[in-house]
């Protein structure tokens, strides 16, 4: 990741921590213990930035995101920062507990 890419995620990260009442994972890509980029007591973001027009999502990163929330007893959301904007993805059956709630 260049240092452009590095700061931009960053940047991404502190602002999805400010939003959501959460903490950044510190090192979350390099095995500590909370693996996901930003948590809060209900959920547990892994965040993507591209300067691209787009963005290959991978079954495997969205399994390994929503593991690694589980495990911390949250609820994965993938956000994927492109074109300016944040896009949440979520699975059906988190999306059908919001709803409840």
């Amino acid at each position: 990741m260049t240092n452009r890419g590095l700061k931009r995620s960053q940047k991404q990260e502190k602002n999805l921590a400010a939003k959501y009442d959460g903490k950044r994972s510190p090192g979350s890509g390099n095995g500590w213990i909370h693996k996901n980029d930003v948590r809060n007591d209900e959920f547990s973001f892994e965040a993507k930035t591209t300067e691209k027009s787009q963005y290959t999502l991978k079954l495997d990163d969205l399994k390994l995101a929503e593991r690694n929330a589980l495990l911390s007893g949250r609820e994965m959301v993938f956000v994927i920062e492109m074109g300016g904007r944040n896009w949440m993805v979520l699975s059906q059956e988190t999306f059908d507990t919001i709803l409840e709630t």
